[in-house]
């Protein structure tokens, strides 16, 4: 991988990136917590029935049911808000404290891998200095040797003019071994530094990077578990929320509930006797007498009847109609005769 740096350094980036995505997901998701809390505080304040004396007095086991589970719909928005709070305080401030922590070691090792890759840069670099002056060194000194060998086969010149040539010759020689002994000795800097680069520093970087790639795939395994813990923590609470919502349907008793109607409404009425048959092809005085008197009984038994239950007859008017029309079970028939 030693030349593979710049793809690692992109791939921890991402890493970083998507790790602190997660985290923007345990944020939302909290968010969702909470609102989800704050509406079912609403939904149980705007279905909590109205209190009053008469239903004190006289409750049904299934309003009181009603009740109970809305008691416990309130405590399951109060686990949902715990959720929330764990969820930020145990898991999203972890990851975000993970999160900053990656980036600063992150940056360090990069900014040492840059410090060394520059480093032998330039080295390079002096080295291809080293290289081009000795190579320049040597043409001149090639140069300098065949001008001597010229003069010195030349016998127009004069002596000092062949010195002359022979001393040129040994100063580029000269300087062409000593650019020859800088190069050497660059070279020998450059490959030490090399070997020292690619052997043993610039792996120590890679291992730094891969080190905290594995620290923030381990930290994205743990608080993915973490937030699944804080769900469980309060799983038997739900749980026990979900079991009274089952004890108050249980509570319902439908034969009692019967029972307060019946003893709310009842009146003492008694229904009015046989209306009897009028033969009008047999006129019969006695008959007709005692048809009048019949029809004035049964008028002045309605009339009285209506006059002492008026308010009663009301109620039971109203609450009949809850049932099946003006019909009622033969329990309630019964009862009120």
């Amino acid at each position: 991988l030693q030349d593979q740096f710049d793809n690692i350094a992109t791939h921890t980036q991402k890493g970083i990136d998507f790790f602190e995505r997660f985290g923007n997901f345990i944020r939302d998701r909290s968010a969702i917590e909470v609102e989800y809390a704050l509406k079912l505080r609403r939904l149980v304040k705007n279905y909590q029935p109205k209190k009053s004396k008469e239903d004190e007095e006289n409750e049904f086991s299934s309003l009181n049911a009603f009740k109970n589970v809305l008691k416990e719909v309130a405590d399951l928005a109060g686990q949902r808000e715990v959720v929330a709070e764990n969820l930020q305080n145990q898991v999203l401030q972890g990851i975000m404290l993970l999160a900053k922590i990656l980036r600063e070691e992150r940056k360090k090792a990069l900014n040492q891998g840059a410090g060394l890759t520059q480093s032998l840069h330039t080295q390079i670099s002096t080295l291809d200095r080293a290289k081009r002056s000795y190579e320049k060194a040597f043409r001149e000194a090639e140069k300098a040797i065949e001008g001597f060998h010229k003069a010195d086969a030349d016998f127009h010149l004069s002596r000092a003019d062949v010195e002359k040539q022979r001393v040129n010759m040994n100063i580029r020689n000269s300087q062409s071994e000593d650019a020859k002994s800088e190069y050497a000795n660059q070279l020998q800097i450059t490959n030490k530094q090399q070997q020292q680069h690619y052997q043993i520093a610039l792996p120590e970087v890679f291992n730094k990077l891969q080190e905290l790639d594995e620290k923030r795939t381990r930290g994205m395994k743990e608080f993915i578990k973490r937030a699944a813990d804080v769900e469980n923590e309060v799983s038997p609470i739900i749980g026990r929320c979900l079991e009274g919502m089952v004890k108050a349907a249980d509570s319902i008793n439908e034969k009692d509930d019967s029972m307060i109607v019946i003893e709310k409404y009842q009146s003492g009425f008694q229904p009015p006797g046989d209306i009897p048959f009028e033969d009008l092809s047999k006129p019969d005085p006695d008959a007709s007498n005692n048809s009048q008197t019949h029809n004035s009984s049964t008028v002045l038994n309605h009339m009285t009847g209506k006059g002492t239950t008026k308010d009663k007859l009301k109620k039971r008017v109203g609450i009949f109609g809850i049932f099946t029309g003006n019909k009622v079970s033969k329990n309630f028939q019964s009862r009120h005769c």
